[in-house]
């Protein structure tokens, strides 16, 4: 694949750097807004755009591949409030996304097990609530993951309409609480506990590192090759 970087980063480099590892052709990198402009040929000579920019920039480079005929593969989190928009610009361009809170194939797994674990757990008396530890370079609170899992949790427990972040005491009445913290170099943690007055059922997954996540988005990068429309990981693991 001929891949182009948005997004010049952790995250960004480790593809990079895996991609060429794999035999694939990195055709450029943009790090910042005007790099669009000021190199057009990348985006032109690129089967895929791979994007893990920051929340701000991400939907304007999503916008940029639409017209212009290019699929993008998206990790970048705390954009999705324009999702409606850019799921009908990708059906109008006839457009390719592949958008994802979280590549990890064990994260993607530990949301399924969090959903069937809800749902078991929705006519008994178990509060649930969601911790999540990353890196203080993470810009965006709480994670893509962390919200992802209240949404899977909300979807089986009738008791939950919302999540909340909570920095300390109890969420509103019907809303999930999410704890979000950020210390030293934490690649990524995440912890759903649900506590009864008899006990505490606790389901966490601990990335040891990104390799985890750079395999994930290079196998979402040539998994989207020919598609068209809007994807996220459940749509390739189901594939």
């Amino acid at each position: 694949m001929k891949i182009l970087i948005s997004g010049y980063g952790r995250m960004g480099k480790e593809i990079a750097q895996k991609a060429t590892e794999l035999g694939h052709e990195i055709v450029g990198v943009y790090n910042r807004e005007e790099d669009w402009d000021s190199d057009p040929q990348a985006l032109q000579n690129c089967d895929v755009v791979i994007d893990f920019s920051r929340p701000l920039a991400a939907p304007g480079n999503i916008r940029r591949c639409l017209v212009a005929g290019k699929p993008i593969v998206t990790g970048t989190t705390g954009w999705y409030d324009h999702l409606p928009e850019l799921t009908m610009l990708c059906e109008k361009t006839n457009g390719a996304v592949f958008y994802a809170p979280n590549f990890s194939l064990g994260v993607n797994i530990f949301l399924e097990a969090a959903e069937k674990l809800a749902q078991a757990l929705n006519n008994f008396a178990y509060e649930a609530s969601i911790k999540e530890i990353h890196h203080i370079h993470k810009a965006d609170a709480p994670s893509g993951t962390a919200i992802a899992l209240a949404a899977r949790v909300i979807s089986q427990m009738d008791k939950y309409n919302e999540w909340q972040i909570v920095l300390s005491g109890k969420a509103d009445e019907g809303k999930l609480p999410i704890t979000a913290v950020r210390e030293g170099e934490v690649t990524g943690f995440h912890e759903l506990t649900f506590r009864s007055s008899n006990d505490i059922i606790r389901l966490s997954h601990e990335a040891l590192d990104r390799s985890g996540f750079v395999m994930g988005a290079l196998t979402a990068a040539k998994w989207l090759l020919n598609r068209r429309g809007f994807f996220t990981m459940k749509d390739m693991l189901r594939d």
